[in-house]
Order: C-alpha cells, then sequence, then structure tokens
C-alpha cells in the first residue's frame, strides 16, 4: 500500500524506487569517484512461438554504456520478415560484498519492421556474483533476475519474464574484457489465440574502462 494513503502501490513505481534507491547507494569499498565506459557488441538470437512453431531470427548488435544498442535481426522462418531492433537503458548497482552485487536496471527496446513496430519496457531487479580464479586475474560472473514489469504494445503483460547470464572477464588494472552468454525469457498468457512465448539469447563481448579508484573494476 501506498504509505501516504493514496491507495496500493502499482509494480512499475516500486520497481522505480528499487532503481532510485540503488542508484542514489554509496558503492562499497570505494573512496573516490569513479568514471567508466563500456563498449559492447552481441550477437543476438530472437525466437517466438504463438503455437505454430518457432521463428528465429538473429544478428549482430552494438552498444556503447549509458546503454543503447541498435541492430538487424534477419530471419530464415518461411513468412516471418527482417528485422531491426534497438534499445536504450540505464541500469544501477550496488556491491554490499566484494564477490555480490545488487542490480536494478530499466530498458526500452523497439523491434521495427517494414510494415509495423513493437515496442518494450522492461524494469528489472537481480544479483551478480563474481567468482576469482585463486590468484588469477580471470574470474566467472553469473547474474539472475526477475524483470517484475514489461510492457509490450498490443500484448498483455507476461505471467513469467526473467533473465539469467554467465560469462568470464579478464581483469588487468583500469581494463575489464568479457565474454557473456544471457538469456531473457518471456511466457504471455493465452488470450485466446494461443500461448505466445519468446526468448532472447546474446552472445556478448564486453569491454569497460575505470578511472578513478584504484583496481576499481577489479575489486
Amino acid at each position: 500500500m501506498n504509505p501516504a494513503g493514496g491507495g496500493p502501490t502499482t509494480p512499475s513505481a516500486v520497481a522505480g524506487r528499487v532503481l532510485l534507491c540503488l542508484s542514489l547507494a554509496p558503492a562499497a569499498g570505494i573512496a573516490q569517484i569513479t568514471l567508466s565506459g563500456t563498449a559492447a557488441a552481441s550477437l543476438v538470437v530472437h525466437q517466438v512461438n504463438i503455437g505454430y512453431g518457432v521463428e528465429e531470427s538473429s544478428g549482430l548488435r552494438l552498444g556503447l554504456t549509458i546503454r543503447a544498442a541498435g541492430g538487424s535481426l534477419s530471419t530464415s522462418t518461411v513468412g516471418a520478415e527482417n528485422r531491426d531492433v534497438g534499445e536504450v537503458g540505464i541500469e544501477a548497482s550496488v556491491s554490499p560484498a566484494r564477490w555480490l552485487a545488487l542490480r536494478a536496471s530499466a530498458t526500452s527496446r523497439t523491434y521495427s519492421t517494414a510494415i509495423a513496430r513493437q515496442r518494450w519496457t522492461i524494469v528489472g531487479v537481480g544479483a551478480e556474483a563474481r567468482l576469482d580464479f585463486a590468484t588469477s586475474p580471470v574470474r566467472a560472473v553469473l547474474r539472475g533476475g526477475l524483470l517484475p514489469v514489461v510492457t509490450v504494445k498490443g500484448l498483455p503483460e507476461p505471467d513469467v519474464a526473467l533473465t539469467a547470464a554467465a560469462g568470464i572477464e579478464y581483469c588487468t588494472g583500469s581494463v575489464i574484457g568479457g565474454l557473456f552468454y544471457g538469456l531473457e525469457r518471456y511466457d504471455f498468457p493465452d488470450v485466446g489465440a494461443g500461448r505466445r512465448l519468446e526468448q532472447v539469447s546474446t552472445l556478448t563481448f564486453r569491454f569497460t574502462f575505470h578511472r578513478g579508484a584504484r583496481h576499481a573494476g577489479c575489486f
């Protein structure tokens, strides 16, 4: 409930407050402001199943943080059209422990074809664990999260929406390079035309440069 007595708090409002709190929380163990820039390239596979088989499209997406990305997805499925995808987003995180980060994000994504455009708004919350390999500069990264707010033009809200990723990072000084496999899953309710299932998988190479606190990016 809204503590001000204005009725129930909506999920989007709750998610927005979580994102704001994380963005204002100080990073643990960092005594000065740090600056970072990230560039990423992803191979994206988008799958849709509405009960008549799987429609699959794939392509290359390039990105630059604070997050903006775009590319084209081509398909070999009969009757399906190639599409363009573009997205912008923001992410905030706080690290309560050296090996753990809590994250919140908000993303606006658009799929476009020659005849139609579909817009997605996605708010996510989750966690990231970092596992060091002894004294090696290489570490494993595991991510998992829920997407409590997903709105899609022309579709009902999904019953299930989640995300997960796994990868490795190589960290040296202020530079981090990483390779990640990520997955987003959306299960939409049956509204009479069959159940719609969507999945977005990505293989991403990410390169991050940090400047500021010593070894801020390497923990």
